[in-house]
């Protein structure tokens, strides 16, 4: 079996050669978005980015199975802190005369509250969430850990 892949823009086409030469197609469009390229490599020196310290590197390459090793850069410490780029289509379904639903409000401590914050103003620098535009929320409340940390709760 093989498989062929041909990029233009929008559009993507996977083909699947069977061993009796049958080929099976799928087609797929993106409108006019960039693919991101796969997450495999066949040489494990091309799997950092610059930001990336060789040293780590060498150690996931000691720690990781060699079964996995093409696949590096997916526990890469500093990719694990970026998200995807954003893409220009949002998906959202209005619907009207709606009403969101009412629910509980939970008070926050101090600790909790400032607690929160922090979380919120970190992720935001990192861009692992953003601002929502959305008619709706939810609750959050934070539970203790053991290791006297805060566990943040939301309630959907």
């Amino acid at each position: 079996m093989s498989l062929l892949c041909s990029r233009d823009e929008g559009f993507k086409e996977i083909q699947d050669v069977g061993e009796d030469n049958s080929v099976s197609s799928l087609h797929l469009f993106f409108g006019n978005m960039d693919l991101p390229p796969l997450s495999y490599h066949d040489s494990p020196g091309e799997l950092w980015d610059e930001e990336e310290e060789p040293e780590e590197v060498k150690t996931m390459m000691k720690v990781l199975p060699s079964v996995y090793q093409k696949y590096l850069d997916v526990f890469s410490k500093v990719k694990e802190e970026k998200l995807a780029p954003h893409r220009a289509c949002d998906h959202h379904i209005e619907l009207e005369g709606s009403l969101p639903p009412v629910g509980v409000i939970y008070s926050l401590s101090n600790q909790d509250s400032d607690t929160l914050r922090a979380y919120i103003s970190e992720n935001v620098e990192k861009g692992f969430i953003r601002p929502s535009s959305s008619s709706t929320g939810a609750p959050v409340f934070s539970v203790k850990k053991k290791d006297g940390g805060l566990h943040l709760c939301v309630d959907y």
